[in-house]
């Protein structure tokens, strides 16, 4: 497989909107004033967290604005979504990350997965859209080259080069080529029946990811 074939497989995710952006700035946390991008994806956050459906309209309303101006801060509501759930993606694999820095090598990699994998199964903000919303949360999820997706690939492939290069990890194949095959399984077993109120099969995705890299 050529680099550019590999570089396909990773893809560009979009930009962050303004929005998202001035968040990772400023931090998660604020307090309430002024309408400002920053603020605006705060709200959002906990809007998707909280209730049972972010709508536009409800958080302009909140923020005192109108849509359109909305928009030019957070992009067309799928983005926005796509904004929120990158952000709770980054949450989840850097928690894993850190709960797994006395590991090392594939030991490293298989626990890391199992907690990224586990606290995406059971973050109910995250099994509510699904729920409601199926195709677009697919859509959003899984896209080739999507902003979440995407990042996820990029994510593991950047622990799979530190494991590589920091422990001597042996990989059979590019470490992205690695990554992208182990995110299509990880999507496999956990976007679709997991959420959607059946037990999780973790054990057997992690079988699959070990395969992947023994």
């Amino acid at each position: 497989m050529s680099p550019s074939e590999t570089k396909d497989l990773m893809g560009s995710p979009p930009d962050p909107s303004p929005a998202y952006a001035a968040m990772l700035a400023e931090g998660p946390e604020g307090s309430p004033g002024d309408a400002t991008p920053a603020r605006a994806f705060r709200v959002a956050l906990r809007i998707f967290t909280n209730e049972s459906r972010l709508e536009m309209d409800d958080l302009a309303a909140q923020l005192n604005v109108t849509e359109k101006f909305l928009e030019g801060w957070t992009g067309p509501r799928e983005k926005l979504l796509a904004d929120l759930l990158s952000f709770f993606r980054d949450i989840a694999f850097n928690q894993a990350l850190d709960e797994t820095t006395e590991l090392q090598n594939l030991d490293r990699v298989l626990a890391a997965g199992r907690s990224y994998i586990g606290m995406i199964v059971t973050f109910e903000p995250l099994r509510r859209f699904f729920r409601a919303e199926s195709p677009l949360a697919l859509r959003l999820l899984t896209t080739r080259g999507g902003e979440v997706q995407s990042g996820v690939i990029k994510q593991i492939t950047e622990l799979l080069e530190f494991e590589q290069r920091e422990h001597g990890m042996k990989l059979r194949a590019p470490a992205d080529v690695l990554a992208y095959a182990m995110t299509r399984t990880i999507e496999g077993f956990i976007y679709n029946d997991p959420l959607a109120d059946i037990e999780p099969d973790v054990d057997q995705a992690i079988v699959i990811i070990e395969l992947l890299l023994e």
